[in-house]
């Protein structure tokens, strides 16, 4: 489907996903004329975090945006099944060096949606770069218009998409069990 997927919990703490960036970023895409796209925001949502939740819920008022906090793992295997990009933003505005604790470690997130056939987009900081092989398996992004360009590149390239699909499925089992 035409849909952008971004797992991860929700919350302003120093392990931010920073999902108010990617609202933006998809506000953007619809005010210049995106059409038939939905973004898809899931994670996990604890009792301290509902304040930022809200102000989440309230900037998304009238987008093609839907927020789900605690979504069953069913749910999350359906959205990765049919979302055909992955954002990931955990890092964004962040300094590596002063504070990589806020930095996306590993990223299993993108790793799952890798191996649904997700194409990331993901911020090019912490362990990300190391998942993503730029270009290839997906793309890395530092600023809002790069998220905003690139997603654009793919959603106007179809084969780019599927070919990229292909290749981060086979790539992503590097990271399987084994």
């Amino acid at each position: 489907q035409n849909l952008i997927l971004s797992v991860g919990r929700f919350t302003k703490t120093f392990q931010a996903k920073k999902q108010e960036v990617l609202i933006k970023v998809f506000s953007d895409l619809i005010s210049g004329g995106l059409k038939d796209w939905r973004l898809v925001i899931t994670g996990l949502l604890k009792k301290e975090d509902v304040n930022y939740f809200k102000f989440l819920e309230k900037i998304t008022a009238g987008l093609p945006v839907t927020l789900l906090a605690n979504a069953s793992f069913k749910d999350l295997q359906r959205l990765y099944g049919t979302a055909k990009i992955y954002w990931h933003a955990a890092g964004f505005s962040e300094n590596e060096i002063v504070h990589p604790e806020r930095m996306e470690h590993l990223g299993i997130a993108v790793i799952e949606a890798m191996a649904a056939g997700c194409v990331p987009v993901a911020i090019g900081k912490g362990g990300i770069p190391e998942i993503i092989d730029d270009g290839k398996t997906g793309f890395l992004w530092q600023e809002k218009e790069d998220l905003k360009n690139l997603t654009l590149q793919l959603i106007k390239s179809p084969e780019k998409m599927a070919e990229i699909s292909k290749l981060e499925i086979i790539n992503c089992q590097k990271f399987n069990e084994k």
